[in-house]
């Protein structure tokens, strides 16, 4: 899953739809010109979600939102400094 975005350092935002800290990092990335795949997880199919959860779980065990994946680091919850850091902003 999502192969291509993690090999070739293609941002992950993994969120839910109507959280506001979702929504804050969603703007900020916009706000930065950053082409990130965005998947809000509350809007998928039950199977869908459980993939999504377990491509979740070893950058972020306790499965928190939002979650920035880039490579083979993840940016959790709205640690703006920790994004700008990984994507070199």
């Amino acid at each position: 899953m999502y192969e291509h975005e993690l090999k070739n350092g293609v941002p992950i935002l993994l969120a839910i739809s109507t959280c506001p800290r979702c929504s804050r990092m969603k703007k900020f990335l916009e706000s930065h010109h950053i082409k990130a795949k965005v998947i809000d997880i509350d809007l998928l199919s039950r199977e869908e979600k459980k993939q999504h959860l377990k491509f979740l779980q070893p950058s972020n065990p306790s499965l928190s939102f939002p979650t920035l994946i880039v490579g083979d680091v993840a940016v959790i919850g709205e640690d703006y400094d920790g994004v700008k850091e990984v994507l070199e902003l």
